[in-house]
């Protein structure tokens, strides 16, 4: 069905989807034209939903007047099937956000220059995105909101700036994107009215021009120094050209030279980000670009800057540099650069990941923070994230064990992303998590856990179940862990595989109670099963801890 459709006197952009099921979110979309055309027409359908992640919806762009258009946005694998006809006069095609959601935008160019801006919000289809959603973020936030951002995803959050010690190179190219043009602003206002002072130098000038003399001159005129002709000075013979102090304007002010080491210490930064994104690959190459757009645009507002001498180190503030317009705002975003970021009830935009990723990382923290409480363990944050080679994520240590000693002297070890190559397993395995429990005097007794976002709420899949849950070929990759993991421990450590079960955002309601579900069922009697998980409703995986724990 049609969705939506803008018209402007110079290109049509038609948007269409598959036909609306229950509950739908709003549709929300915004047009704006970027030339001095007129203001885009937008007709929206009357049973129009929201647009969603995992969803694939049709696009058709025209040119009106003949000349080529083109589609462009910060993530060019939303674009990768659409097709261009017509010597690019039309393009066709399908788009996909994956698991994406939130706010992103698409820019129409006509004729080789920007034309129109369509910027549409993706809302989650698993997950309510008022509630479940933000409660993951705040969540994150309570460890390090980072692993939430993708830089170069073209998809945003809002959020703001807090207080705290400050993040990694991901959060703070974050702020910086998302601070820049105001940084700008700050500038421009800064070079219609710089701020100056009054240094004393001393220059050479005829004796004439000199309106302060001092010792100094005093002693140079007795002893015969200066250059030029000789002229009588009361009575006796000097130099007509002396050094002397003279009042000389200058923009090397304290202020100018604290933003100069700011300005040199953000494009050092810039630069080292870049010189690490080595890769070739798509995302790699936007995000070079992104990061090279910025180093120019850093570049461009040094230029702008007033001369001054770039510090070792930076001044202290002065009560100019706080209270002068273009001045304050510019000190108060550097000061920005150094807080902590946030994901929620905020103005700014924060580029995103994907949701199932995460939901994965969601759940690993969670599973994390329930071990810890249980065993009383304390964990730093050093131990579960790392940065990744480009310098620009932040993702859990994969492979590396987290121990939680138990009251009764035993311990269990937690693996995110365990790997187990062709070396050891004829089909390299690799679950989400592994959980393990050492007895002393028992053979250890593992757990495999998969984080599944994909969600089967299908009439046909709930009468077979009970519930909703993860897809069938989920379920499938559970008994293939189950089944090649056992053999593995059995060999090596005389384990055994106790359970494999898989973790998916649903929550009691309407559709069915999981407890009474053939899901639960199976991962009792089976060995293989699923458990609910999301914010606020953690009661089934707690309990299931304290079940394998006793």
């Amino acid at each position: 069905m049609r969705y939506f459709t803008i018209e402007t006197s110079r290109i049509r952009l038609t948007w269409e989807g598959p036909r609306p099921q229950f509950p739908r979110p709003p549709l929300v979309v915004e047009a704006q034209t970027l030339d001095a055309n007129a203001p885009p027409a937008l007709h929206c359908g009357t049973e129009a939903p929201g647009i969603t992640e995992q969803t694939r919806y049709r696009l058709l762009l025209e040119s009106r007047d003949g000349n080529p258009v083109t589609l462009r946005h910060a993530n060019p694998s939303f674009l990768r099937d659409l097709h261009a006809l017509e010597q690019g006069r039309l393009w066709h095609g399908s788009l996909h956000f994956g698991t994406y959601a939130g706010r992103t935008a698409f820019i129409v160019w006509h004729d080789g220059r920007p034309h129109l801006r369509l910027e549409l919000e993706i809302f989650p289809t698993r997950l309510s995105y008022r509630s479940d959603y933000e409660a993951m973020l705040a969540d994150l936030e309570t460890w390090t909101v980072e692993p939430a951002l993708r830089f170069g995803s073209g998809v945003w959050q809002h959020g703001r700036l807090r207080t705290g010690p400050p993040d990694h190179p991901p959060g703070w190219i974050a702020r910086l994107a998302a601070t820049l043009r105001a940084l700008e602003r700050a500038f421009r206002r800064i070079a219609q009215r710089p701020l100056t002072e009054v240094q004393w130098l001393r220059q050479w000038q005829p004796l004439e021009a000199i309106c302060h003399p001092d010792a100094a001159l005093r002693r140079a005129v007795q002893t015969g120094s200066g250059q030029g002709p000789e002229v009588r000075l009361a009575g006796r013979p000097a130099h007509r050209i002396q050094q002397a102090a003279r009042a000389v304007v200058t923009t090397d002010t304290p202020e100018h030279r604290w933003l100069a080491w700011q300005l040199n210490q953000a494009l050092r930064q810039v630069q080292q980000l870049t010189d690490r994104l080595t890769r070739s690959h798509a995302l790699a190459r936007t995000r070079r670009q992104i990061l090279r757009d910025l180093t120019a645009r850093l570049e461009a507002l040094q230029q702008q800057l007033p001369p001054a001498t770039l510090p070792l180190l930076p001044p202290p503030p002065t009560p100019r540099l706080l209270r002068a317009e273009g001045y304050r705002q510019a000190y108060r975003i550097f000061r920005w650069l150094q807080l902590r970021l946030s994901l929620l009830n905020g103005l700014l935009a924060f580029e995103v990941g994907q949701i199932h990723t995460l939901y994965e990382y969601w759940c690993y923290l969670t599973l994390v923070r329930l071990l810890s409480r249980q065993s009383r363990c304390p964990l730093p944050l050093f131990r579960l994230f790392t940065l990744s080679e480009d310098g620009l994520q932040v993702r859990p240590i994969c492979s590396r064990p987290l121990w939680f000693a138990l009251p009764d002297g035993s311990r269990l070890r937690l693996i995110y992303n365990p790997r187990w190559g062709a070396r050891s397993l004829l089909v390299p395995q690799q679950p989400d998590l592994l959980l393990s429990r050492f007895r002393p005097g028992h053979p250890p007794v593992h757990y495999v856990l998969d984080a599944k976002y994909r969600l089967d709420a299908s009439p046909a899949y709930v009468r077979r179940y009970g519930v909703p849950g993860p897809p069938m070929d989920a379920l499938n990759d559970l008994h293939r862990y189950r089944d090649a993991l056992s053999s593995y421990f059995t060999r090596h450590d005389g384990g055994t595989v106790a359970q494999a079960l898989a973790l998916y955002p649903y929550r009691d309601g309407p559709a069915g109670c999981f407890a009474e579900s053939r899901l639960a069922r199976a991962l009792s009697e089976d060995g293989v099963g699923a458990l609910p998980l999301l914010p606020g409703a953690t009661e089934h995986l707690e309990a299931w801890l304290q079940k394998i724990t006793a």
